[in-house]
């Protein structure tokens, strides 16, 4: 009887052919532009969620009351972090980004790359994946490098780059690789090739008191609390820690400074902080929202074009009534007809957005 089912099926999709290419044509491109779109939606959710302590990953923000008016500021100065690992029990790590263009000389090659100087607990708190070298080294000594796998490719091929120099020309050193690491995924906002420990530009031929300064504010800063931490008891000591450290200076500079903690999760969807770099949730609200029109006016218009088309078989369903044909069994057989428009059109589906999807990817500026 099943087999009777889906020749039938099938006879009737092939007789009809121009109508069933229309029906299937019009539910799989339906269905492939509301995917692409669920697709992306999913990708701006993601960002910054693959790290395991990702609810304990904070980012330390300032707000800089002026006599001009009120800077929300992305990053802390640069002896807040510094300080805060030292003073409170409340934070295991602390670890100050600084984002940088490195000019890497090769060969007499000479190549821009994207740069962070972080300190030593960078893979303490971030997962980010370190192919080579010691987790907790590899950041430590100055003049310490870790590259991507990429650029490990790029300036030592197939050789094992650990321990090899690569001249970083416009600071003037010559960078030790310490360790590889898999190429940073696209749904951070931390992004870098080249990671320096940021102990290189605290010596002497640099600028060696830059964990005692309290008014460059260059670095963003992550703190990874520890477990059970409230972040909003610790933003109460805040206020005390800076009158602490900086009261003095703050008065002085009339500039009065806040800190606060902003969950890392929230970073690129939800801050609203100067010199941030993020996403739009708006925008994630309303390509959501047409997602599912799409998908609903798809789905309606493959009901309506299959209703239009039973009507016309109503001389077939009383042929069928008259030789002991029962509704169960005509029901079965239009349902069944209907689920292989659906396969054949998921089956579509599926290799339009395989196609479009590199398309799609480039034309919304992600490659994850």
């Amino acid at each position: 009887m099943f087999k009777n089912y889906l020749k039938v099926a099938f006879r009737n999709l092939w007789r009809h052919r121009g109508f069933s290419f229309l029906n299937i044509a019009g539910l799989a491109i339906g269905l492939t532009a509301g995917f692409l779109i669920l697709i992306y939606v999913s990708f701006e959710l993601s960002y910054d969620r693959f790290h395991s302590k990702t609810d304990q990953i904070y980012r330390v923000v300032s707000d800089l009351e002026t006599p001009t008016g009120l800077l929300k500021e992305s990053k802390p100065a640069w002896a807040v972090p510094y300080h805060m690992q030292k003073e409170f029990a409340e934070v295991e790590s602390a670890v100050r980004l600084w984002k940088i263009s490195l000019l890497a000389n090769k060969n007499g090659e000479r190549y821009n790359e994207r740069g962070l100087a972080v300190d030593s607990d960078f893979f303490k708190v971030f997962d980010f994946v370190l192919l080579t070298g010691d987790r907790e080294k590899v950041l430590v000594e100055p003049f310490s490098i870790v590259l991507s796998e990429s650029m490990a490719k790029k300036y030592f091929g197939n050789q094992n780059p650990i321990g090899r120099p690569l001249v970083i020309e416009d600071f003037g050193f010559v960078g030790n690789v310490t360790g590889v690491m898999e190429d940073m995924p696209g749904n951070t906002h931390i992004a870098a090739d080249i990671l320096v420990s940021i102990t290189t530009f605290f010596t002497e031929n640099y600028s060696p008191g830059m964990n005692d300064n309290w008014e460059g504010y260059s670095p963003d800063a992550y703190v990874l609390l520890q477990p059970n931490v409230s972040p909003k008891v610790l933003e109460s000591k805040f206020p005390d820690f800076l009158e602490r450290n900086d009261g003095d200076n703050m008065r002085k500079r009339e500039v009065y400074v806040t800190l606060n903690l902003e969950p890392l999760k929230d970073v690129y969807l939800h801050s609203d902080r100067y010199r941030t770099i993020s996403g739009n949730i708006n925008n994630v609200y309303i390509l959501s929202i047409v997602a599912i029109f799409i998908l609903l006016i798809a789905c309606v218009n493959f009901i309506n074009l299959t209703t239009a088309r039973s009507i016309e078989r109503a001389k077939e369903v009383g042929m069928r009534k008259v030789i002991g044909a029962k509704k169960i069994q005509l029901a079965f057989q239009f349902i069944g007809e209907s689920t292989i428009v659906c396969v054949i059109a998921f089956l579509f589906t599926i290799m339009l957005t395989a196609l479009v999807l590199p398309f799609f990817n480039d034309m919304s500026g992600k490659t994850g």
